[in-house]
């Protein structure tokens, strides 16, 4: 495609854009020193973006309701959020140093800012002694037991001018302008929107004026020319995602239709909003502002953007409207466009693993492009257990200010041994720098685990990256690099050849020894993937063994692709214990029969994943699958809930009684075993033991099973040493 109308200039209010690319605001959580100051990590991250191509880039969340909403502080009055509320100049310096360094590439860069967390933000301020707050009396997201009682109208207005006051500083420091972080269930969503605000007395219980007030405050402040785009849930569609009885039970009946989130952007419009980037859901379908891997490709673009890019045209009303969701196609972002659903469209994640994604598209280089696989372990699960914003498929994304790949001042040979993510990661990145490099692999093809997990419909992504993988790997194999596939090496086949060898050859699958294992008939997880999960004719009972997100996705996906009964048994309290919450979320959603990866109802399962938590696999019979599980075992379809990390203490979980349990026999005719592997090592220390080269290394599966951010990670670090 020639992709003309990704690369036409626009305009939000009088702020003219380059092109039609626009980086999505993703947190920049622990990226600013604890006052809020940006570092270089920040800087450096953002600038590397406008390096490639993006037109506008959106900074993370900024909030500005310190000393009201209790959640956005840390000890000490610290954050782990950047700051630019109040007048502190020692956190201007770092704003305007952001500015000044995206400008440098002709793009275009606005501030996100956000009213607070709220009810969804971390509970630990209630066991600090602090009282929690929200637009009404609400239940933490984490801890439900724990309440948020509602802001007087003093502070709420006094979050109104700080709003104003940040803008200014932002203005100040050189930003172009605003977005408004109005949606997703966060503080501004809570004060705007019938689940969370019911106040029935004052200037807020109009659910649209807290909005107003800020649009107005920031206006008021810059000058009617500085641009303000407001980040809207066009709805929240709880309704949709969970049907009536849990909607009227969990969230009283209340949401924002369409209709009512199409006539409270007309509102601000009026106000002086310029543009809307328009999404779906909030913190309890989370999977809706953040599209798992799983979702097809714009799953609700036409629905939402496309809607309100119609409804604007109807009522003649001058705002753009900027499409949000699983863009990184760049024949779909183009095909947004030329339908008209809407003026702009984001790109979060992608830009993350591939900086330039739009340097590439416009040169027409699809194909080297890095593509997002989905699983949202750097970019989102790592800050969630106190890290910063990185990415699983680009091991410099967030460490921009501190990676750098320079030409190795002594040239080695070296031999790589396994070409999954890992290995193919180690292989680019020593041939980059110079050295002399073979990559020996047992199979065909490169990508490794990931292999298994890309035969599946809903890892579209992953089969996409593998894909991608394989033309960059076919492409530096006649640039230099050496591949030898369908090889299985030995120790004599490297010993005393080379001067580096890196062990990524992977993991072996675990199969436990179960009393009458034999009197059904089964499969590893792996073989069964790679086997094209073809299962007997007759089978079609299945139980799988082991409920983490490999045996969840097998048990969704035999149940969605082949209408197979399926049960899951997982030993731990919760099925995918560890998962990111928006693909753990939407996996459960999907497997209890609520939805699909087309997010369309009518494709949700007949016949939902039954699962059994809490529980374990004792015996076989013909026929049968019996389980000890445990009788207070809880609900494991709850995904409106959250897992919080193990190092936040939740005072009103209670360990289960593990003597209380019951047998139960599952109906089988197939069992399959998704029980993980152990780190194939044996070859690494044979290696060591037998001083085959003077350096020696073992990433990725081959020293600690993980995933594919670790193994990625782990080969980058040691390429870039050697």
């Amino acid at each position: 495609m020639s992709y003309h109308k990704i690369f036409e200039p626009g305009k939000i209010g009088k702020c003219k854009i380059k092109n039609r690319i626009i980086m999505a605001p993703m947190g920049n959580i622990n990226m600013a020193d604890p006052i809020g100051r940006p570092l270089p990590k920040m800087i450096d991250y953002f600038v590397e973006r406008a390096k490639g191509g993006t037109g506008l880039l959106i900074t993370g969340l900024t909030p500005v309701s310190y000393g009201v909403d209790p959640t956005v502080s840390e000890d000490n009055d610290t954050t782990y959020f950047p700051r630019i509320d109040g007048s502190s100049r020692t956190r201007m310096s770092g704003w305007r140093d952001l500015a000044a360094g995206v400008h440098s590439f002709d793009a275009k860069i606005f501030i996100q800012l956000t009213a607070g967390l709220g009810r969804v933000g971390s509970p630990e301020p209630f066991l600090k002694g602090k009282l929690l707050k929200s637009a009404s009396v609400n239940k933490n997201f984490y801890v439900p037991q724990l309440p948020h009682l509602p802001f007087s109208n003093r502070q709420i207005k006094k979050i109104v001018k700080s709003f104003g006051q940040s803008a200014i500083n932002a203005k100040v420091s050189g930003f172009d302008g605003v977005q408004l972080h109005g949606h997703e269930g966060y503080l501004m969503d809570q004060l705007t929107s019938a689940p969370w605000n019911r106040r029935k007395l004052g200037r807020y219980s109009n659910k649209f004026q807290f909005a107003i007030d800020v649009v107005r405050e920031i206006k008021k402040t810059c000058g009617e020319d500085f641009p303000i785009i407001y980040r809207v849930d066009l709805t929240q569609g709880l309704r949709e995602s969970y049907g009536e009885e849990i909607f009227n039970k969990k969230f009283r009946g209340m949401e924002r239709t369409i209709e009512e989130g199409l006539e409270f952007c007309r509102v601000l419009a009026e106000a002086g909003v310029d543009a809307f980037d328009v999404d779906k859901g909030c913190y309890d379908n989370w999977f809706w502002p953040h599209p798992p891997a799983y979702f097809n490709d714009i799953p609700y673009v036409e629905e939402m953007a496309g809607r309100l890019k119609a409804f604007f045209k109807q009522e003649k009303i001058d705002a753009q409207v900027i499409a949000v969701g699983k863009l990184g196609d760049p024949d779909k972002a183009e095909e947004v466009l030329e339908k008209g659903w809407a003026d702009f469209f984001m790109l979060g994640r992608p830009l993350l693993a591939d900086p330039y994604w739009p340097q590439k598209v416009r040169e027409n280089r699809v194909q080297e492009i890095i593509h997002c696989i989905g699983d949202q372990e750097g970019c989102i699960q790592s800050f969630i257990l106190g890290g910063h914003p990185c990415c699983t498929v680009n091991p410099y994304t967030g460490f921009e200010d501190t990676k750098r790949l320079e030409k190795a001042e002594k040239i080695k040979k070296v031999a790589i041994i396994g070409a999954g993510p890992g290995g193919c990661e180690a292989a680019k990145t020593a041939l980059a720098r110079g050295h002399q490099v073979t990559l020996f692999e047992k199979t065909d093809r490169v990508g490794g685990q990931l292999v298994a997990g890309g035969k599946m419909k809903i890892k579209h992504d992953v089969a996409k990256y593998l894909s991608n993988l394989q033309y960059q790997m076919d492409l530096l194999s006649k640039n230099g690099l050496e591949i030898k596939y369908n090889t299985f090496v030995k120790v004599e086949d490297l010993k005393g050849k080379y001067d580096v060898i890196i062990c990524a050859n992977g993991l072996t699958p675990v199969i436990p020894e179960l009393e009458g294992k034999d009197l059904v008939r089964s499969v590893g997880a792996r073989e069964l993937l790679l086997n094209g999960m073809k299962l007997p004719d007759d089978a079609r009972k299945v139980t799988v063994i082991g409920g983490g997100v490999v045996g969840c996705e097998v048990a969704f996906s035999l149940a969605y692709e082949q209408g197979l009964e399926v049960t899951v048994v997982e030993m731990l309290p919760h099925l995918m214990t560890g998962t990111v919450h928006a693909n753990r979320s939407m996996l459960l959603w999907m497997m209890m029969g609520k939805g699909a990866p087309s997010g369309r109802q009518e494709d949700v399962l007949q016949v939902p994943v039954k699962a059994f938590t809490s529980s374990k696999v004792v015996r076989f019979a013909k026929g049968k699958t019996f389980i000890m599980a445990n009788r207070k075992r809880k609900d494991p379809y709850t995904p409106w809930t959250t897992l919080i990390p193990d190092n936040i203490h939740n005072p009103f979980d209670r360990p289960l009684n593990p003597k209380n349990v019951e047998e139960i026999a599952i109906d089988t005719d197939f069992v399959i075993y998704a029980t993980g592997g152990r780190a194939d090592d044996l070859l690494y220390y044979e290696l060591l033991k037998q001083k085959a080269a003077p350096e020696v290394y073992c990433i990725g599966d081959a020293r600690t099973p993980g995933r594919a951010w670790e193994a990625i990670t782990s080969a980058n670090e040691v390429a870039r040493f050697i």
